[in-house]
């Protein structure tokens, strides 16, 4: 069995407009993390990551070994994205002095070091997918591989002028134009749609069995099976409406994990809000499951990007926790499976979803203990 035994998390509802920007839009962000970035000695994603990385709980993990250990810093990128040049100045542009931090494995490395002895140490740069595609990795990693120990760091550069540009390039993101004519961002709505990009960063640990026993830890959940696919598309982009990557991605979640499809009753979906996500999700999820509860974070939190898939995860983990599953924000059509209203949780199995482009589909199966 594979235990989720620590973690902590960092998002915001504080909301901001970017007018400087090539698309003015509104972001999810923490302004602190740019104080002094213009000076080039702070980098703006390890102002991030330090929201998570609690001094207590390293040292904890440093003074208390439990056998071979590994470390993955799911960064969505191998580069991180803000030190992109544009053409443009704005109050997200700065120039970083120590290029080699700016590479995702070397920062790795680096972290690393903090939590002690290492077995092993890499990145993974599935974009939007990465925090939850490693899940695959670290049931791997303890299940067949013997590692007692996998610690999971996940932040990605998402306030950043390339990150919003790009976005803003696809028509993905909610540009200020849009806000004004009263979109608000949503998922799996006829009205509203879409999402605002947002900065998060989360911390996870996970452990053996073995490891909880010797060290007599109350876990928090279990990991049950996770599984990462993909799909027959020739945009790396975009998304087959008829939702297969979601659907293999679930369907081999489901098989690893040994459970049955009416095991899951709470779904924590990727609900960028997008047409074709809504449209591909949605088809995945009622053809696989059925008798659960669908929501989403991203309207809250903005979308974090590769950090999002397990952020979210924690943050369906905090609120079941207190008795409830959160409706998903500005829906405007009753509904009570994506749901319009807050319900109480159900009993059953948790499914977290994640995509990321490069036609990249993720799904991680939970049980809240």
């Amino acid at each position: 069995m594979i235990y989720l035994t620590h973690y902590r998390t960092a998002s915001t509802d504080n909301v901001e407009l970017l007018d400087d920007i090539v698309y003015p839009q509104k972001v999810n962000w923490f302004p602190d993390t740019y104080s002094r970035a213009k000076s080039g000695l702070v980098y703006v994603p390890h102002k991030l990551a330090e929201k998570v990385l609690d001094p207590e709980l390293v040292t904890y993990l440093r003074e208390n070994p439990v056998g071979k250990t590994a470390f993955i810093l799911a960064a969505g990128n191998a580069h991180f994205a803000g030190l992109n040049q544009r053409k443009y100045d704005t109050r997200l542009s700065y120039t970083y002095k120590f290029l080699p931090f700016t590479l995702t494995q070397v920062y790795a490395g680096r972290i690393a070091q903090s939590f002690g002895n290492m077995d092993s140490v890499t990145t993974d740069s599935s974009a939007c997918a990465s925090s939850l595609k490693v899940m695959m990795d670290v049931q791997s990693l303890i299940n067949h591989y013997r590692f007692d120990r996998v610690i999971v760091l996940t932040v990605e550069d998402g306030v950043s002028n390339a990150v919003l540009e790009f976005f803003g390039d696809s028509k993905a993101v909610l540009t200020q134009k849009q806000e004004d004519l009263g979109i608000k961002p949503s998922a799996f709505d006829s009205t509203n749609y879409g999402f605002r990009v947002g900065q998060g960063a989360a911390l996870a640990v996970f452990e053996s069995h073995r490891a909880v026993a010797m060290k007599a830890t109350i876990p928090l959940a279990q990991l049950v099976g996770a599984y990462s696919a993909s799909e027959a598309s020739t945009n790396a982009i975009g998304q087959c409406e008829d939702g297969e990557g979601f659907t293999k991605a679930m369907e081999g979640a489901i098989h690893y994990g040994s459970v049955l499809p009416r095991d899951i009753k709470i779904v924590k979906t990727h609900g960028t809000g997008t047409a074709s996500n809504n449209k591909a999700e949605k088809t995945a999820l009622l053809g696989t499951l059925n008798d659960f509860v669908a929501t989403s974070y991203k309207q809250k939190i903005g979308h974090t990007m590769g950090a999002s898939g397990l952020l979210e995860t924690l943050l369906l983990l905090d609120d079941i926790k207190k008795g409830f599953v959160p409706a998903i924000e500005n829906r405007t059509e009753t509904d009570s499976v994506f749901l319009s209203e807050s319900t109480s949780a159900p009993s059953g199995l948790i499914m977290s979803l994640a995509a990321g482009m490069g036609n990249i589909y993720s799904a991680a199966i939970f049980k809240g203990l």
